[in-house]
């Protein structure tokens, strides 16, 4: 029996690059959700608990990083691990993401097999923290 595909809910109010991205994570395999702004984003993420997000910081309404504070301060949602893709790449950025709880940090424009590599390496985190802890 074949393992279930990994669900990916992209957060980005760009519609050209979600689709790319989809279209790219779909390539390489991935069940991929789509919000066009965080409110949707975060609801997604409650009813569909996805195995990654992608988080963009520069939109509408909440930005990314108080989406991704809102995401890790849920007891649903506090588990997954957020990749923030975004413009934004002064050290700075890099330090509210990591702030918020986002585990990884790529800038726009991102190069596909860098982003492949780290959502393997964010489905890693994601399965160690469901990994029953031993006592001792």
């Amino acid at each position: 029996m074949s393992e279930r595909k990994k669900n990916i809910l992209i957060i980005d109010d760009e519609v050209g690059l979600r689709n790319l991205l989809k279209f790219r994570l779909v390539s390489f395999g991935y069940d991929v959700m789509v919000a066009e702004d965080g409110y949707s984003g975060i609801e997604l993420a409650k009813t569909k608990s996805p195995d990654v997000i992608i988080l963009d910081i520069m939109m509408p309404y909440f930005n990314g990083i108080e989406v991704c504070k809102k995401l890790k301060s849920d007891y649903q949602t506090k588990n997954i691990p957020v990749v923030f893709l975004s413009v934004l790449a002064q050290k700075e950025d890099i330090e509210m993401g990591k702030a918020a709880g986002a585990e990884f940090f790529l800038t726009k424009p991102y190069d596909p097999e860098r982003l492949h590599l780290i959502i393997r390496m964010a489905l890693e985190v994601s399965q160690k923290k469901d990994e029953p802890r031993e006592n001792g």
